[in-house]
């Protein structure tokens, strides 16, 4: 009863916070308390552009060094508080040093740009296995301008290793062509990407070849905008079309009218106004390049409080790779929000087909035979232990548990689709596998780990004791805060291998759980 009475409590402050998130971002004001953590290396890249950049962007370059100076420990590492990564603290303190040597320091940076640049590219080596990447000697300007290498690279990519090979190149006609091709890249609103990285490498880039004042000084007003109060930035744009879609979502579970919740309808409005022409959708409408996660995502937010959207469903079918899976790029063609996506699809990822399928799902009858290769290709990736691999957060239990919830939602029409007996046995796996990574603390990690395994737990209430259920829920309230979110992990991974916290999507994987356990409970179905 006194559990009850706990998660009662915890589930309404968790609400209240993500409510608070939400309206934030439909009204264009998200604060920093519900955005993606800062980060050692993209404040350290925003800071040192600014500080190249110069007259009127002193007061954002010295509230970025400032950030850094405070979450110095033994050096930066990846996120706030991580132990210290050599190449993170090597640029730091090049940012520290420039900061405090004038404009004398500031030659010295621009003409020791390839040491710099040889850095930089460094940082980007550690990235989602899946991703080849241009060979060492393909980086080089004008070799990293041919469509062959160009194509080995998603598009929002690209910027930054071209902005690196411009910063550390002398040769004329590659300098010229790398200069064109970053200003054509350039996006509406004076980003690169809406990257915080590519914008920051691009403005310096730029700046040492030779000018291009307007360009660069709309690019150093983008990255003030992303400034955080507090003086850090974080390592790329929200995730809000993700957060809006995961909230409707759950929170689209417990209602029977989308009017019971004021800002369910809002938020689906919002959503589907920042689709791309194409179907798909960004990070964060309207300028963000196409991601086929954050399709995934927004499409089943709507779908749960009964939006259809046809034209992001057939945008998935059509970019289903031919194996079954589906990936996170799509290459594209023009800017958005009117882009054309293509093949081919980067790195092919467990985590983004479960998604995929579980839009596709709610509209099984129109596409089974997408369902049955994507079904089949995920069931493939299963190891040994029954887990399986996730490319955007770091452990096995966070795909694992979403396979779990997919696979747990089995109607009898698959039988004509695949092996029944196979989606059980894979099911049967991934059960033993997430009973046997829980922690003696009750919990399986981090409160997203711990979350989404509850949940795919308490479809299957019969098999699983009440007490592994009881001591999760402990878990997870023990880890939240007083303003009704949770502890950071910081294990979701950003393309250049920086990690990084999403605060509003981890309180939404425990109020699924929380919203669950409270509703078995209600209903006796707890063993």
């Amino acid at each position: 009863m006194k559990l009850n009475e706990e998660t009662r409590e915890g589930l309404k402050k968790a609400s209240r916070y993500v409510v608070e998130g939400v309206e934030q971002i439909l009204a264009g004001k998200l604060d920093e308390a519900h955005s993606v953590s800062p980060s050692p290396g993209a404040t350290a890249l925003a800071a040192l552009a600014l500080q190249v950049l110069g007259r009127g962007f002193e007061k954002a370059c010295l509230n970025g060094v400032e950030w850094l100076r405070l979450n110095r420990r033994a050096g930066w590492g990846k996120f706030p508080g991580d132990q210290a990564d050599e190449e993170i603290s090597r640029l730091a303190e090049m940012v520290l040093s420039v900061s405090q040597g004038g404009w004398r320091a500031k030659i010295k940076l621009l003409t020791e740009a390839r040491q710099f640049s040889q850095n930089i590219l460094a940082l980007g080596q550690t990235v989602v296995p899946g991703l080849e990447g241009p060979a060492p000697e393909e980086i080089l300007l004008p070799a990293i301008l041919e469509e062959k290498v160009l194509t080995k690279l998603p598009v929002y990519g690209r910027p930054v290793v071209v902005a690196a090979s411009l910063l550390t190149s002398e040769h004329s006609q590659g300098i010229r062509q790398g200069s064109r091709y970053l200003l054509q890249a350039q996006m509406p609103d004076g980003s690169w990407s809406e990257d915080i990285i590519a914008t920051s490498l691009a403005v310096l880039a730029l700046l040492r070849k030779g000018g291009c004042p307007e360009q660069t000084a709309k690019a150093g007003r983008w990255l003030v905008r992303e400034q955080y109060p507090g003086g850090g930035w974080p390592a790329f744009g929200q995730l809000k079309s993700w957060a809006v879609g995961w909230a409707l979502s759950v929170f689209g579970e417990t209602v029977q009218r989308v009017t019971d919740i004021p800002w369910l309808a809002p938020a689906a409005a919002w959503l589907e106004e920042g689709q791309n022409r194409d179907g798909s959708f960004g990070s964060t409408p309207p300028f963000t390049h196409p991601d086929l996660d954050d399709t995934a995502v927004a499409l089943i937010g709507l779908q749960q409080v009964g939006a259809e959207n046809q034209a992001g469903i057939e945008l998935l079918k059509r970019l289903q790779n031919q194996n079954g899976s589906w990936g996170t790029f799509p290459a594209f063609q023009s800017a958005p929000p009117a882009v054309s996506s293509e093949f081919p699809v980067y790195i092919e990822s467990v985590d983004v087909s479960i998604h995929v399928l579980e839009a596709l799902w709610r509209r099984a009858h129109s596409q089974e035979e997408q369902i049955r290769l994507g079904v089949k290709w995920v069931l493939a990736q299963q190891d040994e232990r029954g887990a399986f691999p996730a490319s955007w957060f770091e452990g096995p239990v966070y795909s694992t548990a979403q396979a779990m919830e997919l696979l747990g939602k089995t109607r009898y029409s698959w039988v004509r689709w695949l092996n029944t007996r196979q989606i059980l046995e894979a099911n049967k796996k991934s059960l033993e596998f997430i009973l046997q990574a829980r922690n003696n603390e009750g919990g399986w990690g981090s409160v997203v780990e711990t979350g989404l395994a509850l949940s795919a737990l308490m479809r299957n209430t019969r098999v699983v004791p009440g007490v592994v259920l009881e001591k999760g829920i402990e878990n997870l309230l023990g880890a939240q805060r007083d303003n009704g979110s949770f502890a950071s992990s910081y294990r979701g991974i950003y393309a250049k291998g920086w990690n990084y916290e999403e605060p509003l999507t981890t309180a939404l994987t425990a109020i699924r759980a929380l919203q669950r356990y409270r509703n078995l409970s209600y209903e006796g179905l707890l063993v």
